[in-house]
């Protein structure tokens, strides 16, 4: 019988990685994200730190508002406010824009190497007779960390003779195909690029991205569209090979240029109202993965008590077969654990302060 494991990752991983670097070059947390914004990002940061005080009395660059999921659902709601549409809508757009640059600044520039520690942990697995196609990976970041590592995995010498490990762009388990994946534009250099799969039916390990991906983009004839048509169910989504993210990128595959934005999925409450219809499936999948899963780890994913989508994917996948488990959280926050412990209520779970504590137990 095949040895099924999940990885359930949140920020925490990739922070995990960089924890050495100052704080405004680490990947953006939903604390402290404003007050970093606001010297790395100045013109953009105060446009939102003036909605909020006008419309709520708030400064959230104070530490006990400046919470980029809170100031996120505030915004998102007053955008379906017929006296507030017009001037949130921008607000929200701007907003979106800079939560998409803080990530693409503070992640294009990290290496994948052997050390980093999400490779250790796949690493592991794969030494120990997992096979890729029995590994997923439930992702709530929009960065591209995590395919960096299975792509430096699948390049290492030792690992290519156990079968596909990174199916790019299959991995995702989204109606793609590679006429819809794009490459840089005006340059003939393979530097940088993921490499596209051969075959579609090649299982490797899967990237379930619950939140979407910042290299997955849709396009608009306007550089500033509507939130409405940011997140229309249907738009067109393209993937494009880039390592390096740009986030102002314009697509040339039509008669006309375009501007191309991010498809992802903003913190906010009910969000399953915005899911792209590809996205929607993915819910489903990651909770199949994570019923079937003899051992689930969870890595730098807080599990926000305000997201209650995604508390309820994890209750419900969790509570009834975690006593089957070998449940393990990494994070060193003893809070976080709480969280978990009152959330599904498992017989056992271990919690361990760092990845390098959980590879040591292993």
């Amino acid at each position: 019988m095949s040895r099924k494991i999940s990885l359930i990752i949140g920020a925490g991983c990739t922070v995990s990685d960089v924890s050495t670097r100052p704080k405004i070059w680490r990947p953006p947390l939903d604390k402290g994200f404003f007050s970093i914004a606001n010297t790395t990002n100045p013109t953009e940061a105060k446009i939102i730190v003036s909605y909020i005080t006008e419309n709520y009395g708030l400064d959230i660059l104070q530490p006990e508002n400046d919470s980029l999921e809170q100031v996120m659902a505030m915004i998102y709601t007053d955008v379906f406010d017929p006296n507030l549409e017009h001037n949130s809508s921008r607000v929200f757009r701007e907003l979106i824009t800079l939560f998409n640059q803080r990530l693409a600044d503070t992640t294009n520039n990290l290496r994948a190497t052997q050390q980093r520690y999400l490779y250790r942990i796949v690493s592991y697995y794969l030494k120990n007779g997992v096979k890729p196609k029995d590994i997923t990976i439930v992702t709530f970041n929009q960065d591209i960390q995590i395919e960096k590592v299975l792509y430096k995995l699948a390049q290492t010498e030792r690992y290519k003779k156990i079968g596909t490990i990174f199916n790019f762009p299959y991995c995702y388990s989204i109606p793609i195909s590679s006429a819809t994946v794009t490459g840089p534009t005006g340059t003939k250099s393979k530097e940088g690029l993921f490499k596209l799969a051969n075959d579609s039916n090649l299982k490797g390990i899967r990237i379930l991205k619950l939140h979407g991906s910042l290299n997955w983009h849709s396009t608009h004839r306007s550089r500033k569209p509507s939130p409405r048509a940011m997140f229309r169910p249907n738009r067109v989504i393209r993937i494009t090979q880039r390592q390096i993210i740009a986030t102002q990128m314009t697509f040339t595959g039509t008669h006309h240029a375009q501007h191309t934005l991010p498809v992802i999925v903003p913190p906010v409450t009910h969000k399953s109202a915005i899911l792209h219809n590809y996205i929607k499936p993915l819910w489903r999948m990651a909770e199949q993965e994570l019923r079937a899963a003899n051992e689930v780890v969870i890595f730098g994913y807080s599990c926000p008590v305000m997201d209650f989508e995604s508390s309820n994917l994890i209750q419900r996948s969790l509570k009834e077969a975690a006593k089957y488990k070998d449940l393990s959280i990494i994070d060193p926050d003893s809070s976080v654990l709480t969280r978990y412990i009152n959330l599904i209520k498992p017989p056992q779970i271990t919690c361990y302060p760092s990845a390098t504590d959980f590879l040591q137990r292993k």
